[in-house]
């Protein structure tokens, strides 16, 4: 197992852009000069570019583009949520993963974060691009202690946060596509994917798997989803790539604000949100809820976080989860 700790508080002294001797990283990391050359050898294999000087010491020049643990560590804002995580370079799934976690009982807030996803799945068992290094792809593990009636509504919440950090990052919000897709400019950027694991009716685990597209280009997706999917950095027209670390920080930080509130006061402020910021409501959509088809517009989200569609006749049937076709696009939000 890597240590984590270490790695962290050896980039730490080597982050203030100037050399530092081998004896001074020696004395403060209490290891012998000949072990700290080990570990600089062993995060030059991670992609770090770090020079080593005679009489100067070592130098960090470069870091490489990864969501590495202890990158990750430095980042975080939260009280629990991704205090304890594992990192992948690469996994089938990391809801599969977090399944398997789960039967040695983790902390709430576990995450699992892999470079890429080689069998990800969406909503209905379809399939989640996502390749190496240009994206995020992790689940959380969260033990909400709410009556099951309430817990459809997590999704809602964890699209919100991610609307929320997204606006943070790239100054452009995206819309929440009931009931766990984010639009930007008519194209999806993430989806969502909860799953509850219990027994004899008791929930124990729901496990929040989340997929984003950050820095692709159209040429990088699938021929079949090029027209609908895209990334933020291309939908936004940005040379420079967007930090990924950057936003999986704001994400998970806002992520804990939003899922604290809900279980501490109710959804009313994701729903007021999902309402407001909505690619969903005024559309025309077709929702499957595995009995059955419905079309029509999407016209409100109920309290308990049901889409109610309208017919061409005016009949109204609620949903209360489903997956959704946008017939209609919305329109950009500025």
């Amino acid at each position: 197992m890597h240590n984590y700790t270490m790695t962290g508080f050896l980039l730490d002294l080597l982050a203030n852009e100037a050399y530092v001797s081998g004896e001074d990283l020696a004395t403060k990391m209490g290891m012998t000069r000949s072990a700290v050359w080990k570990q600089v050898k062993g995060l030059r294999k991670l992609g770090y570019k770090i020079e080593a000087h005679p009489s100067k010491g070592y130098l960090l020049v470069e870091k490489p583009d990864r969501i590495y643990p202890w990158e990750v560590m430095g980042k975080l804002e939260t009280e629990f949520i991704g205090r304890k995580m594992e990192y992948y370079d690469e996994l089938p799934s990391t809801n599969q993963r977090a399944k398997e976690l789960i039967l040695t009982s983790p902390p709430e807030g576990t995450l699992i974060l892999a470079e890429k996803q080689t069998s990800g799945k969406g909503r209905l068992g379809r399939a989640w691009f996502s390749p190496a290094g240009i994206g995020l792809c992790f689940s959380l593990i969260l033990k909400p202690q709410l009556p099951p009636n309430e817990l459809p509504k997590l999704t809602l919440v964890a699209a919100v946060a991610l609307s929320k950090a997204i606006y943070q990052e790239a100054h452009r919000r995206p819309l929440v596509k009931w009931p766990n897709d984010l639009y930007l400019e008519g194209r999806k950027v993430s989806g969502i994917l909860t799953e509850l694991s219990g027994e004899m009716g008791r929930l124990e685990y729901l496990i929040l798997g989340v997929g984003i597209n950050i820095n692709q280009e159209s040429v990088d997706f699938p021929e079949e989803i090029r027209e609908k999917a895209g990334s933020l950095r291309s939908i936004l027209g940005q040379k420079k790539p967007f930090s990924r670390l950057d936003l999986l920080g704001k994400y998970l930080k806002q992520l804990e604000e939003e899922y604290t509130n809900a279980i501490r006061s109710g959804f009313e402020r994701t729903l007021t949100y999902c309402r407001r910021h909505s690619a969903t409501l005024g559309n025309r959509v077709e929702v499957t809820d595995g009995r059955r088809v419905y079309q029509g517009k999407a016209i409100r989200i109920e309290d308990h976080g049901g889409l109610v569609v309208e017919d061409e006749e005016g009949k109204q049937a609620q949903v209360i989860s489903g997956d959704v076709n946008l017939i209609d696009f919305p329109p950009p939000e500025h």
